[in-house]
């Protein structure tokens, strides 16, 4: 007997959270893993999204540039894209592209010099997945084993400072490896309850390129992470839902690309991330769903005894997202959401300091099904 795939429209829409939510976790994180297309209940369903993250994260330096802003957060664009279909009996498989890493951090050039600092440095990825689930009939619900695996490639991109009052050199490094996860879920469609967990697993990266004109390696490991989500009816037309997922940024700590001109090293000294986020989700009309979330991000920079982050820049974030999901005719649902965090304010041993930022994120999704 082939399992249940019906649900209600509320459960359907819980994907906008992933469609505007967590848009600027921490360590380096950018779209994160998301696999919940593999849930949606229709035979086949496509699906794309798009986001735009601005920063505004100034960070200065009162000791050696006083009235300068050293550093900023570059704006950057996640996507994700994805096809689902159930192709044999109780089987769901997922193809999906995605960039669940990455950074962007532009530097004073005088302010980069001085502290052997790249004056402009950024991390991309891209993830191309295929995730399988099976669904087996368990105590009036479903119960599904969801497995995948991945080719992943990551780049990072610098210039350095060589020369006053503005020359540098190019490092572009780039490698690819393969990643797996591991979940399981249980649903039961007359609540519109789900309950999943996944793991996924830590992607070791030897990237190869240049520096100043000559060969360069460098080697970085992609973390480990698990994330537990849950969801339930509460009452007709309403949903309430959940997530917490923890990251091993602790594995990172510096980034060194070698070459035969002079090392370059990047420090992070990340500790593991968590990240908790609740909220509620409402139809409307039989075509218009909402949903609101508020997010916590612990920073993933490390603290020493006093409370002061030995270095980075990463503080608590606390954010909320208001999305929407529209249904344009039976098979075409449009969705998006606005999503605005604000950053902690600190500083660290290298006399960084910063207020407190904040982070806009635009998120627009366009899901066709049959």
């Amino acid at each position: 007997m082939r399992v249940p795939r019906k649900r209600v429209h509320a459960l359907a829409i819980a994907g906008v959270m992933a469609t505007s939510g967590p848009a600027f976790a921490g360590g380096l994180e950018a779209n994160g893993y998301n696999w919940d297309l593999i849930f949606d209940p229709a035979t086949y369903a496509g699906k794309g999204t798009i986001t735009h993250v601005s920063i505004d994260h100034p960070i200065n330096n009162p000791v050696s540039a006083p009235g300068t802003t050293v550093s900023n957060s570059s704006d950057r664009i996640h996507y994700n894209f994805g096809i689902k279909g159930d192709l044999i009996e109780n089987t769901s498989c997922l193809v999906s592209a995605q960039n669940p890493f990455g950074s962007g951090t532009e530097r004073n050039f005088a302010y980069a010099a001085g502290t052997s600092q790249a004056v402009s440095e950024s991390i991309t990825s891209t993830d191309l997945g295929l995730t399988c689930s099976y669904g087996v009939d368990v105590g009036g619900g479903v119960v599904s084993i969801i497995g995948g695996i991945s080719a992943q490639s990551l780049a990072y991109d610098a210039d350095v400072a060589v020369a006053a009052p503005d020359v540098t050199a190019p490092i572009a490094l780039e490698g690819s490896a393969a990643g797996w996860r591991l979940g399981v879920a249980y649903e039961m469609e007359e609540i519109a309850l789900r309950v999943s967990a996944i793991y996924n697993a830590p992607v070791s990266y030897n990237l190869t390129g240049t520096a100043f004109g000559a060969a360069a390696d460098a080697s970085v490991t992609a973390p480990q992470s698990i994330e537990l989500k849950a969801q339930t009816g509460v009452a007709p037309g309403w949903l309430v839902l959940g997530s917490v997922k923890w990251v091993d940024w602790s594995v990172i700590d510096t980034l060194t690309v070698n070459n035969p001109v002079t090392p370059v090293a990047t420090t992070l000294n990340y500790r593991d991330g968590w990240t908790v986020t609740g909220g509620v989700g409402h139809v409307l009309t039989p075509d218009l769903t909402v949903l609101g979330t508020v997010t916590w991000d612990r920073g993933t920079s490390s603290v020493n005894g006093a409370g002061v982050l030995e270095n980075g820049t990463q503080t608590d974030r606390w954010g909320l997202t208001l999305g929407a999901a529209y249904d344009i005719s039976e098979n075409v649902e449009f969705s998006g959401g606005v999503s605005y965090s604000t950053i902690a304010a600190g500083s660290n041993l290298q006399d960084e300091t910063w207020d407190r930022g904040s982070v806009l994120a635009i998120s627009a999704s366009l899901k066709a099904s049959f």
